[in-house]
């Protein structure tokens, strides 16, 4: 069924708060990288084992195009469409594979596809499995076709086709967000203000996200409103405000 994804907070600077989750994410970021640079699909794939979460960027992040040329819709979208039957095509990253045997000691397979913003299993039925088996790799980019099912009020997918889809060069050319941290005490209005103030003065395409440490050694990691230029006079600019050790990224 619909998972929504949970590894983000969105903070809007200038909502006041409005357009915040309902559902406050917090996560402990205890896993640190080393000095050397991973490859980007080695680190995202660590990051979700070790934390069960994207924390640096997502897969797919500089690959929309791509998607959008192998889908009929988004996850989401299929989901508050109302469709309950009938073929659709989606894409997204396999996130899940649980591999399984039926009671005819045949093969088959829930695979969990998931884009930006949500998640859906398509099962995989003996007769197919065996077409496209070897293609269910974990973090792997693919298209997929199949019959809509819906079960007790949730959607899954009777998957029928299976295309890997090569989204190198956004692994490659995708901007990665600004990550910065602050402690949670730290937080006040005017910070806020600031903040906000150095973000616009810096307009660009990049992402920005805040990782706000609280006292227990956990975080809670925010994405702000709006996106930015990275560049060495922002850096300079919020190293300045929260301090040379708030840049993370």
């Amino acid at each position: 069924g619909l998972k929504r994804q949970e590894a983000n907070g969105q903070f809007d600077l200038f909502g006041g708060g409005a357009d915040e989750p309902d559902d406050k994410p917090a996560v402990g970021l205890d896993f640190k990288l080393g000095d050397d640079e991973w490859p980007r699909k080695q680190l995202l794939s660590t990051e979700r084992e070790m934390l069960g979460l994207y924390v640096s960027s997502h897969p797919l992040d500089g690959a929309e195009h791509i998607l959008a040329r192998n889908r009929d819709m988004s996850v989401a979208e299929l989901v508050g469409s109302g469709q309950t039957e009938g073929f659709v095509k989606l894409a997204g990253l396999i996130t899940g594979v649980d591999r399984r045997i039926n009671k005819g000691g045949n093969p088959w397979a829930i695979v969990t596809l998931s884009d930006h913003d949500a998640s859906i299993e398509v099962l995989y039925f003996p007769k197919n499995y065996l077409l496209f088996a070897q293609e269910f790799i974990e973090d792997n980019a693919v298209a997929i076709r199949g019959r809509i099912n819906e079960r007790d009020g949730a959607l899954s997918i009777f998957g029928e086709e299976l295309v890997p889809l090569d989204i190198s060069a956004a692994e490659h050319g995708g901007k990665p967000p600004v990550v910065l941290k602050v402690h949670e005490r730290r937080i006040t209005p005017d910070l806020v203000k600031r903040l906000k103030s150095a973000i616009l003065a810096h307009p660009g395409d990049t992402e920005v996200r805040l990782r706000m440490e609280n006292r227990l050694g956990g975080s809670t990691l925010l994405r702000l409103n709006p996106t930015v230029e990275n560049n060495t006079a922002f850096a300079s600019e919020i190293k300045v405000l929260l301090g040379p050790d708030s840049w993370v990224v």
